[in-house]
């Protein structure tokens, strides 16, 4: 009687429906946890820029800046938070920032993944209210990650 090694076409026809199954169950899932982990990353940098804001009014009589820049000193390191997907800052850019109580508007971001505008927080100041707004966009500028507000 004659042995033969190894598998039958049947056995390996079912492992393989057995790992498209699991495959299939799982990458849905995987899908999308580049871009929520971006979107904490967001998060966590809107937050940390919040707590930056709140000392700067702490230390000017509760009056808080129109310039995003006087928070430097409050920041980790002396510089706004890195985006994890490009190295660099995420975009708080002069356009972005309204100060004349405006309601706040979406920013206009190039969507191409090579450039440093992936994400964007947006700080809207009140001056009447003295109140602040931060937005933070998805790379698409199409959901707001989250908003803060000391209204």
């Amino acid at each position: 009687m004659r042995r033969e090694r190894g598998f039958t076409l049947i056995e390996l026809m079912v492992v393989i429906v057995i790992i498209a199954i699991l495959a299939a169950v799982a990458l849905p899932n995987f899908m999308g946890a580049t871009e929520r982990a971006r979107e904490s990353a967001v998060r966590s940098a809107m937050k940390t820029i919040q707590t930056a804001l709140e000392m700067y009014a702490t230390e000017h009589s509760g009056t808080y800046t129109n310039d995003l820049n006087g928070i430097l000193p409050h920041l980790p390191g002396n510089k706004f938070p890195n985006s994890p997907a490009t190295n660099s800052p995420y975009v708080i850019g002069q356009n972005l920032m309204q100060a004349s109580g405006n309601p706040p508007s979406t920013p206009v971001l190039n969507t191409n993944p090579n450039t440093n505008e992936q994400y964007a927080i947006v700080y809207l100041y009140n001056p009447v209210e003295n109140s602040y707004t931060l937005k933070g966009y998805n790379r698409t500028n199409t959901k707001e990650v989250l908003t803060l507000s000391n209204k």
